[in-house]
């Protein structure tokens, strides 16, 4: 606060003595003081203020600063002053006395006073001399002793960033000591000559940054982060600079998560419902093998599984074992609950159902109903109804297509099932080169609001042309994210993809789809490069938001008598060379292990428009897709704080055997710092197997680096792996 004075009569004798009051903390307070004489005072005039700055190596200086309001010329010197430095007791021990005290602009600055400690109590008097004719003016004010601030450079960030994106690094300035802020200028060793000027308060930190860098290489870069001009000077000026690493990195995982998919299905594929009946020819000595086994090991999360009304209900009269082939569908429902698998039903043929969908639907309704409670299947949530009905062989309308559908939902309603088993739409295909899923999609949505809870899809691409894998994911997420309206969206399931091969090939016998035109031609489902573009697959499913996959298919076996040329996509082979594990399988197995339904799908920086955007409808080849081969990467989160990225470089995309190029390097920020994490590599050694590469620590800033050969795919997680 301010007194108010008032100038004495003009025919008083005493000189007038202005007095101040200073409420300022960190500069003192002033006591009110009686004008001398007891003259009346008249004005609002000069105020004074004390501060006393101790530590470093200049001791103790006092500074005197006047303030005067606007308008009124601030004194140039004091005439005198006088100093009182009190004690540990608070008693005055000594007094200093100066006179004609130089105070440009009102300021006596430096006053030195010795090595008084902190806290210590100081009184002031002064005396100006001001004005035509002279007037003189007492002041008084009181302060304590503080400590002088000490800036420090606490931290550089950001700590990693990615190369190729503009980054502002900057510093956190930090003031110690708690007593007195100070500014300074800061500045950083990448950026030469540039400054930037920063004000700490007592105690305080405040995040400087400078213009954005961009870094084009990722490696780590030295920057180091100075501050000069410290005002008021500082206890320490030793601790003015820092030398740090920002760590530039291809890829990170993003900060905050963006979470692509919060609640992941699942990966899983096709069983064949009839791996346990006749139409299956098992070689009577190895009756099934070790498939089971095998299957079990695979650990899937996912598994899709065909009920066809005639092959396993004998709806058309024509099929008299159809019992025994019910029992391998029941039995193979019931190896996907073991292998813990949640459970799709898939209701294969239409044929009888368009002539009666009501009597149809009520008899799947029961089967449905027997697994559920008579069997316990418990993990069965999903049924479809009708594979790849768009097609053009498909032989149903949309409006037949509704009534069949709406006819299950009904059922499952009637029954209390709908609760735990839910409708999901039926796989459809692009069909025939037109966009006839959309057409179809888009129809149900309007048309069939309530009965369907997700979408499903089904991919397929030749090997030679991996371009259309990524239009293929692109176009459906762009019609399910971007051309539905929120209200009309649902997850999406791709529940069939898989790698084509060519049907004839020099010395074999013409199978479709069946051959890869290596050197020597071999059967698609034995390559390397079926699994790698399929690992790839479920990698750009899972960066598009898809809730879950089923690859096509899981191990040899017929489903119906077309399925001696066509169901050659096999994970586990065929029963005359052992049931052998495929590169796939092990691929698969790879993905399987390190992430579990329920976790986050994450998204993995960066992610450009050429990532995702859909390129015009219609090319074929590697025109089908606007983005370039590159390092592709996807993270999965636990509740737990597990953490997986699953990853490769679709530079390899056409290899079959191990490159002879170097290594793909990988650098990846985000993750956990000072953090081991486990390295597993799906065909490092260009044998489609899977091995643990190496333990990788992070670094403080939760970077990890490791390379892996351009034909593998990795696997970098925290979680416990065999």
């Amino acid at each position: 606060m301010r007194c108010r004075l008032r100038r004495g009569s003009r025919h008083s004798r005493a000189v007038p003595i202005i007095v101040a009051a200073l409420t300022a903390a960190v500069l003192g307070a002033v006591t009110p003081v009686t004008a001398a004489g007891g003259a009346k005072s008249a004005g609002d005039l000069y105020t004074m203020q004390l501060q006393a700055l101790t530590g470093g190596p200049a001791g103790t200086q006092v500074t005197v600063r006047i303030r005067a309001p606007s308008g009124l010329a601030l004194p140039q010197s004091l005439t005198s002053l006088r100093l009182k430095i009190h004690g540990a007791a608070g008693h005055v021990a000594r007094t200093l006395t100066w006179a004609a005290v130089p105070a440009p602009a009102g300021v006596a600055d430096g006053l030195a006073v010795g090595n008084l400690p902190r806290h210590r109590r100081l009184e002031a008097d002064a005396v100006v001399t001001t004005g035509t004719p002279a007037q003189a003016y007492a002041l008084h004010a009181a302060a304590k002793t503080l400590l002088r601030p000490d800036l420090v450079v606490e931290e550089i960030v950001p700590e990693q960033t990615l190369a190729g994106q503009p980054t502002a690094v900057g510093a956190v300035i930090g003031e110690q000591n708690g007593d007195v802020g100070a500014t300074a200028t800061v500045s950083l060793s990448t950026l030469p000559g540039a400054t930037e000027p920063v004000s700490v308060p007592p105690g305080g930190r405040v995040l400087v940054r400078f213009k954005p860098l961009t870094f084009e290489s990722a490696v780590p870069v030295d920057a180091r982060v100075g501050i000069d001009g410290v005002v008021p000077s500082e206890t320490n000026a030793a601790n003015n600079e820092l030398a740090g690493t920002v760590d530039v990195t291809r890829n990170e995982v993003s900060l905050p998560r963006r979470v692509l998919f919060p609640s992941l299905v699942g990966y899983g594929a096709q069983f064949g419902m009839h791996l346990y009946a006749p139409i299956t020819p098992w070689p009577t000595v190895v009756r099934n093998g070790d498939v089971e086994e095998k299957v079990k090991l695979l650990e899937p999360q996912l598994v899709r599984i065909f009920y066809n009304d005639n092959w396993d209900g004998n709806a058309n009269g024509k099929f008299p074992d159809w019992q025994q082939n019910y029992e391998s569908f029941v039995k193979v429902v019931q190896l996907a609950q073991d292998a813990g698998a949640t459970i799709d039903v898939s209701f294969q043929n239409l044929g009888n159902a368009m002539l009666d969908p009501q009597a149809a639907m009520a008899k799947f309704a029961d089967v449905v109903e027997e697994l559920v409670r008579a069997d316990r299947i418990t993990n069965l949530r999903w049924v479809e109804v009708g594979n790849e009905p768009n097609a053009p062989t498909g032989g149903v309308t949309l409006a037949q297509y509704s009534k069949i559908a709406r006819a299950l939902h009904d059922e499952l309603v009637a029954r209390g099932l709908h609760d735990r088993v839910k409708l999901m739409g039926p796989g459809l295909l692009e069909s025939g080169g037109a966009r006839h899923h959309y057409v179809w999609t888009k129809w149900m949505a309007v048309n069939m609001q309530g009965v369907f809870d997700a979408y499903a899809e089904h991919i397929y691409w030749w090997y030679d042309e991996p371009g259309r894998l990524e239009y293929r994911l692109r176009d459906i997420a762009a019609l399910m994210h971007q051309t539905f309206a929120p209200a009309d969206r649902r997850p999406l399931y791709i529940m069939e993809f898989g790698v084509r091969g060519y049907g004839a090939a020099p010395g074999m016998p013409p199978v479709p789809n069946l051959y890869y035109l290596g050197n020597p031609p071999t059967e698609i489902w034995r390559t390397n490069i079926a699994a790698f573009q399929q690992l790839w697959f479920e990698i750009e499913a899972a960066q598009l938001g898809v809730a879950g996959t089923a690859k096509w298919d899981a191990f040899w076996s017929m489903y119906d008598k077309s399925s001696v040329t066509n169901q050659l996509y096999w994970m586990v082979g065929p029963p005359t060379e052992g049931s052998p594990l495929t590169p796939t399988y092990n691929a698969m197995s790879l993905l399987f292990h390190v992430t579990a339904p329920g976790w986050n799908v994450i998204g993995v920086d960066p992610w450009n428009a050429d990532d995702w955007s859909v390129p015009e409808y219609g090319g074929t080849g590697l025109s089908t897709s606007s983005d370039q081969p590159e390092q592709e990467l996807v993270a999965y989160g636990g509740p737990d704080g597990e953490l997986s990225v699953v990853g490769l470089d679709t530079n390899g995309r056409d290899l079959n055997t191990s490159s002879t190029a170097p290594p793909s390097h990988y650098s990846i920020g985000g993750l956990p710092p000072d953090t081991n994490f486990r390295l597993v590599i799906w065909n490092a050694a260009g044998d489609g197997t899977n091995s643990i590469a190496a333990t990788v620590r992070t670094t403080a800033a939760g970077v990890a680096r490791f390379d892996v050969p351009l034909q593998a795919g990795f696997a970098l997680t925290n979680v416990p792996i065999a």
